[in-house]
């Protein structure tokens, strides 16, 4: 970067500019974001990438995640701290993070759409699909039927028989996703509510979005479904649930229901 900068148009050179002042923080942003934050462009962005030999932003983010892992190694081989604090510390500081940034009127807003629901669909590839089958069930015990497609191009063609009524929830960290980005364009173009559940406010996915709940502590390319990110996630999913229930409080009885329901299949 150092070497091609003086040689690149001015807009590239904020690009550049801006990530050899703070490289770790560009693993954390998304291309809209660093856009914004460098005073530049999407387009010069991936003009940037491509510069540097790289054929989009993504590419450029894991390879940046490689050198500065390589960079930052610790080179003591004294014992190491206490793992599990850690990740309880970690954990912590991301659901206070999350607590923050959540809007509970869009939380409000969210459950009292699940509740009038024509068809609820839930989609979220790799770690996110986590999020999702943990929001489904959470909705199962509610009594609001959900559905997942655990294959992209299946959640794609449902989004092409979407329909006002409809409310399609998206789960993406990093808000850019192709599969995803193309099941809300169809779903929203036909009239669907979308609601993204995402931990990157500037993000194509919730530029889509008519809500979005907001988790803390985004991913890194190396770092995909870290820990601090999926409790986020999860904050958000039990967020939901709790508030369908002081919306309808007959949702407890579903709850008592569907618990009895399979009782026998304990020991």
């Amino acid at each position: 970067m150092r070497s091609h900068a003086p040689t690149m148009t001015r807009a590239l050179e904020r690009v550049a500019s801006f990530v050899l002042a703070d490289p770790q923080s560009v693993l954390f942003k998304s291309i809209t974001e660093l856009a914004d934050e460098a005073q530049s462009s999407e387009a010069s962005v991936i003009r940037f990438c491509r510069e540097l030999g790289y054929p989009g932003f993504q590419n450029f983010k894991l390879a940046l995640a490689h050198e500065l892992a390589t960079l930052q190694q610790p080179t003591s081989t004294g014992a190491p701290g206490d793992i599990v604090q850690e990740l309880v510390d970690t954990a912590r500081i991301a659901l206070e993070e999350t607590e923050r940034l959540l809007d509970r009127t869009v939380i409000g807003e969210v459950s009292s759409l699940l509740l009038s629901a024509r068809r609820v669909e839930i989609f979220g590839v790799a770690a996110s699909a986590i999020t999702a089958q943990y929001l489904e069930y959470k909705l199962a015990r509610l009594g609001i039927s959900a559905h997942i497609a655990r294959d992209a191009h299946l959640a794609t063609m449902a989004s092409a028989t979407a329909a006002a009524g409809d409310v399609y929830i998206l789960v993406s960290s990093s808000g850019s996703t192709i599969d995803t980005l193309r099941i809300a364009e169809n779903a929203h173009a036909r009239g669907a509510r979308i609601v993204g559940i995402t931990n990157r406010a500037k993000s194509p996915l919730a530029a889509i979005c008519d809500f979005v709940l907001l988790a803390s502590s985004p991913e890194t390319p190396l770092t995909g479904g870290a820990f601090p990110s999926k409790i986020s996630q999860l904050l958000i999913v039990d967020a939901i649930a709790s508030t369908v229930t002081k919306l309808d409080p007959a949702r407890l009885e579903t709850i008592k229901d569907t618990a009895a329901s399979v009782s026998d299949r304990n020991i």
